[in-house]
């Protein structure tokens, strides 16, 4: 949006300069050669600025912050890498756990009559410890990749 609006704004001031150069009064004739001398001083000022900055970066004056940008990104990846991993297991055992849930509930549904309820409570007991240590650990690796 921001973008549009520089776009639109540089193009329109072109515009007004241009037709001011050819059509306009004398007076805003040379107001417009006067802004079009000063925009051709700023572009050589930066590219003898680019120049200057361009031989200074072959004397190395940026290798420092370039290696230091390195490290970073490499201590960045390494970080990732082991973030990765923690999620994949996370979402493997979050994978068991569902598969245990609907294990549970087949044999629930199956075999409801013979089914000990003591049996049962101590099964959806050790699900629902499960369960709350997978969203613990889900919500310490959210915090953590953020």
């Amino acid at each position: 949006m921001i973008r549009f609006i520089i776009t639109t704004a540089f193009f329109l001031v072109i515009g007004l300069l241009g037709y001011n150069y050819i059509f306009g009064t004398a007076e805003e004739k040379e107001q417009a050669q006067e802004i079009f001398s000063k925009g051709a001083e700023a572009v050589g000022a930066g590219a003898d600025l680019l120049k200057s900055e361009y031989y200074k970066y072959k004397d190395g004056k940026y290798d420092e912050a370039l290696d230091n940008i390195g490290n970073g990104l490499s201590k960045l990846k390494e970080n990732g890498g082991e973030l990765l991993g923690e999620i994949n297991s996370w979402e493997e055992r979050k994978d068991d756990w569902d598969q245990k849930k609907i294990d549970l509930q087949e044999r629930l549904d199956a075999d409801l009559d013979s089914i000990n309820e003591e049996k049962l409570k101590k099964a959806f007991a050790a699900l629902e410890k499960e369960r709350e240590v997978l969203v613990n650990e889900g919500k310490r690796l959210k915090e953590k990749a953020e």
